[in-house]
């Protein structure tokens, strides 16, 4: 099989070719940059798309899916069932606005994709790609096995193993993995100083104690972040707290539950939404009401609609849960909007505090994960630092390490 990996050795963006001996060519990912990300690697993702046998998308998040518009026909693009109804749900409301420039037919566009299933093998031409169901802050997200009956190859798209469902990996990946012959493994987290390992069972016990001390929270976080969302969601319920979204909130969880019901995701028992429509005034005072006398954790975004939640109770503690990069001043991927409503927020008396799972593998999770499938050539994607892989003490990764360059094939 053949390797052509497109900006390889960043963050975000990372688009992967892989061709069978007889000419069958799969893409993994059509990511955009990220936000603030300068890339000089110029990538046309409408030519590299042409005339493959199908785009596999390992999960939602735009640096993986956001050049969706340029596959054509959009047929040609598969997903996970609930990745797909959670990445439409967002889009739907991306739509309503005139400024993010999602249109109509862009949503009839992601209405075609196809949609795969854990472990269900899909055949196009002498490939067999498997989807391999991965722990990852972006829910339904999937390794892919590729396979042309002689070589194997695993591409782990984003993921990690310290949150609710990651301690599956090892099982998972014997089943259906086994050795392979190449690897290509996202390195996030070696970009990072190494830190302390912070769970999603962390984040659960350390919100407990935040709800137990403060009666008025609230928890900017992802609205797609799911298993983050559970860890808040399930402190909420052992406190005693309620647990309060809103009508987007409620759009994203509706593609969660229904598919997931009486399992750790099932949410909706422990949910109440706040109306924000006019119509809507004597259910929205209702769940002020609640709000007063139990006290709450309250999912919020930055933007103006919060506002009004933040100010009938000043007396409040925000949950920042999000990567603290982008609250750096002057750094590429710094959100502005963000700062300034965390700002603005703690000048009316709200106290802010720290509280976030990564959504990727520390170093241990890629040294255990390539002990599981011992690969005899590791492909690093993924990383603004990729020679970490080199340094990672492992016999399972010393002298495999293989650095590929924008837009060069190499082959397993």
């Amino acid at each position: 099989m053949q390797i052509t990996v497109h900006r390889p050795n960043q963050i975000g963006g990372c688009i992967t070719e892989i061709t069978s001996a007889k000419g069958t060519r799969v893409v993994i990912d059509v990511g955009a940059n990220l936000p603030g990300s300068v890339s000089s690697e110029d990538v046309k993702v409408a030519e590299i798309t042409e005339g493959c046998a199908g785009v596999f998308v390992s999960h939602y998040h735009g640096d993986h899916i956001g050049e969706y518009k340029q596959v054509h026909p959009p047929e040609k693009i598969y997903i996970g069932e609930v990745a797909k109804g959670i990445f439409l749900a967002v889009q739907t409301r991306l739509s309503k606005s005139e400024y993010t420039g999602v249109r109509i037919e862009d949503l009839e566009r992601i209405g075609k994709f196809k949609t795969f299933k854990h472990h269900e093998p899909i055949v196009l031409g002498d490939l067999t790609i498997t989807p391999i169901r991965t722990d990852h802050s972006a829910f339904d997200s999937y390794m892919f096995l590729i396979s042309d009956g002689e070589k194997s190859l695993l591409h782990t798209g984003d993921f990690r193993t310290h949150g609710w469902t990651g301690e599956g990996m090892e099982e998972s990946l014997k089943a259906y993995a086994g050795k392979v012959n190449g690897l290509i493994c996202e390195g996030t987290m070696l970009s990072r100083p190494s830190k302390k390992i912070y769970t999603e069972q962390d984040l659960y016990e350390d919100a407990k104690k935040i709800l137990h001390d403060n009666k008025n929270v609230f928890v900017l976080c992802s609205s797609t972040n799911i298993d983050t969302i559970t860890s808040f969601y399930r402190a909420a319920q052992d406190m005693g707290r309620l647990a309060v979204g809103d009508g987007f909130q409620r759009s994203i969880l509706e593609e969660v539950i229904a598919r997931y019901r009486d399992s750790i995701y099932d949410l909706k028992k422990t949910a109440v939404f706040l109306p924000d429509k006019p119509q809507c005034a004597e259910k929205r005072e209702k769940c002020l009401r609640m709000m007063r006398n139990m006290g709450f954790c309250m999912f919020i975004r930055a933007t103006p609609p919060f506002e009004d939640p933040l100010a009938l109770f000043p007396d409040n503690t925000i949950i920042y849960s999000m990567w603290e990069g982008y609250l750096e001043d002057g750094k590429p991927y710094t959100d502005e909007v963000k700062k300034r409503f965390l700002d603005q927020a703690q000048a009316n008396g709200s106290k802010i505090v720290n509280m976030h799972t990564s959504g990727h593998a520390y170093e241990e999770a890629i040294i255990e994960l390539c002990e599981i499938v011992r690969p005899e050539i590791i492909f690093p994607i993924h990383s603004e630092k990729p020679g970490r892989f080199e340094e990672l003490d492992s016999d399972s990764i010393r002298g495999k390490v293989r650095r590929l360059e924008n837009g060069i094939s190499e082959m397993i």
